[in-house]
């Protein structure tokens, strides 16, 4: 679900630029979120982007990280864009960490979605 406002589940279904999905991860900036992955996983995948109920407004970055070192970097991410899709490699890493950061305009309106997030293992 979309991140929603102030009430518990008051999210929708994850859309970006009328695209929707039936899974992932619906934040809010700042965020950042911690996945122990056990150093046996080959890819993170996702498409990322404004979720539809605050765009055309919000600027946010997306970054992955593994094990503390930065493997993924969006830049500027508005609600006027397509979902970005994001592959990254994750190979021997132990902890996967998703970052929602500051593109430089504060948070306003930062409804920052991971659209179909999916780490690959064997």
């Amino acid at each position: 679900m979309s991140n929603g406002e102030q009430a518990a589940g008051d999210g929708h279904t994850l859309s970006i630029r009328g695209v929707t999905f039936a899974k992932g991860l619906g934040t809010h900036g700042a965020a950042d979120i911690k996945y122990s992955v056990g150093g046996s996983c080959s890819t993170f995948t996702a498409s990322v982007g404004i979720d539809d109920e605050v765009a055309p407004m919000g600027t946010v970055l997306f970054q992955v990280f593994g094990d503390g070192v930065k493997l993924y970097d969006s830049g500027s991410v508005t609600g006027t864009m397509t979902a970005v899709s994001v592959t990254v490699p994750i190979t021997g890493k132990s902890v996967l960490e998703l970052v929602v950061a500051n593109a430089g305009n504060g948070f306003a309106n930062a409804h920052a979605n991971w659209g179909n997030a999916k780490v690959t293992c064997p």
